[in-house]
C-alpha cells in the first residue's frame, strides 16, 4: 500500500511482504521554503562579494581597483577566504533550485540506494546496490539540530563501512515505518531504545503545527 506522508518532507512509502520502497521527492523541504532559502543564500553571496571587492574605501577606491593597478590589498588573505565562503553560499542557494531526491529499495536479496548527490546540479541519479548479506545495522541516525529542527538520516553498514540515506531529509515517523518494513523482510535493524520516543515527539509536533495552522485560518 502506497502512502504519502506528512511532516517536513514528502515521502512515498510502499511496504509489501517482499519489498520496501521509500521515495523522498522533496529532500530540502517544501518548494516555498526552498525558494526563500535559496534566494536568501544567493542574495547574501552577491551582497558579500560586492562588499568585499567593489565597495569603496575612504579614498574612493575598492579592492578590485587596487589589484588592477598593482597595489597591495589590505588583508588580502581574509578577503579571498571570505569570497570563497560567500561563493559557496551562492552555490548552495543555486542547488536548492535544482532537482533533488533519494530512493531506498530493499528486498530479501538486495538493498539499492539511489540519489541525486549534493554536488550534482543536473539531476543525475546515482545508484548503489548491495547484497543483503553484506548489509547490517539499519537505524535512525541523529546528526544534530538545525534551524529547521533536528537532522536525521537512516544509517547502515556495508561490510563494516558506514552508509547513510535520506540524510537531513527524514523525520522519525517515516524512518520508523521504513525500519519496521526492513525488519519484516529479515534485514538487520539495530535496537534503538530512543526511536519510539522520537516518533511520539515528532507526531506530537505535527499535531501542534496542524492545530496552529487551523487556528490561523
Amino acid at each position: 500500500m502506497r502512502k504519502r506522508d506528512g511532516g517536513r518532507f514528502k515521502y512515498e512509502i510502499k511496504i509489501t511482504s517482499d519489498s520496501v520502497e521509500a521515495i523522498c521527492g522533496q529532500p530540502f523541504g517544501p518548494k516555498q521554503s526552498r525558494t526563500v532559502l535559496g534566494t536568501l543564500l544567493i542574495g547574501l553571496g552577491i551582497w558579500g562579494i560586492y562588499r568585499s571587492w567593489l565597495s569603496h574605501d575612504s579614498y574612493g577606491h575598492n579592492n578590485w581597483w587596487y589589484l588592477a593597478h598593482h597595489y597591495t590589498v589590505l588583508n588580502f588573505d581574509s578577503v579571498v577566504m571570505s569570497t570563497a565562503i560567500l561563493f559557496l553560499f551562492m552555490l548552495l542557494g543555486v542547488r536548492l533550485f535544482c532537482p533533488a531526491g533519494a530512493i531506498l529499495i530493499c528486498n530479501r536479496a538486495q538493498v539499492t540506494t539511489t540519489r541525486i548527490p549534493w554536488h550534482s546540479f543536473t539531476g543525475h541519479w546515482v545508484s548503489r546496490t548491495y547484497n543483503v548479506s553484506d548489509v547490517s545495522g539499519f537505524r535512525l541516525g541523529y546528526f544534530g539540530s538545525g534551524r529547521g529542527g533536528n537532522v536525521y538520516g537512516i544509517r547502515f553498514l556495508v561490510n563494516g563501512s558506514k552508509k547513510t540515506i535520506f540524510l537531513g531529509s527524514i523525520d522519525p515517523p517515516e524512518a520508523y515505518r521504513i525500519l519496521h518494513g526492513l525488519k519484516s523482510l529479515g534485514l538487520d535493524v539495530a535496537n534503538d531504545p530512543k526511536l519510539l520516543s522520537r516518533v511520539k515527539a515528532g507526531l506530537l509536533d505535527r499535531k501542534e503545527e496542524e492545530l496552529d495552522r487551523r487556528m490561523r485560518i
